[in-house]
């Protein structure tokens, strides 16, 4: 393992797992070991870092979570050129694209398919044709959307 990542590693609250994530209740960054030798493994190991850096705790609304993303990787570009890490515009792009598709999955309307307004944190309601649904939370997973009422 490179040097300054068992470095970043050893400083910081990290736990070998699953996925990259930042737990902001115990401040825990969770890692993929077989992904930190690569390079968008370490980039995403400094995005976490970039998030309990920026004390990132919660969101309500989609729009504030694709701003804490941005947020994030402009951290996460900082510390890649303090470390002397390479820095993968093109994965940074891609990482920002999956957000604004997930934000549009949910908040496209299921009966009209009109782009429409986040009510709350998971509660939808179209402009056009008055349906209000409701959506998961989960972001790596599929958007599933349940109807709560609708004028016919």
């Amino acid at each position: 393992m490179n040097t300054i990542i068992k470095n970043i590693i050893k400083k910081n609250k990290c736990l070998p797992g699953d996925v990259f994530s930042f737990n902001s209740n115990d401040k825990t960054i969770t890692y993929i070991p077989e992904e930190i030798e690569n390079e968008n493994g370490s980039l995403a190991l400094l995005h976490e870092i970039a998030h309990m850096k920026l004390d990132h705790f919660s969101y309500n609304y989609d729009v504030e979570l694709l701003e804490l993303e941005h947020e994030a990787w402009e951290e996460t570009r900082k510390l890649a050129k303090k470390y002397g890490l390479k820095i993968n515009a093109e994965h940074i792009k891609e990482c920002l694209d999956s957000y604004d598709k997930w934000i549009k999955k949910r908040a496209t309307c299921p009966k009209c398919g009109e782009y429409s307004l986040q009510r709350n944190r998971n509660t939808f309601g179209c402009f056009v044709c008055d349906c209000y649904w409701k959506v998961n939370e989960i972001k790596d997973r599929e958007v599933r959307k349940h109807i709560l009422n609708s004028k016919s």
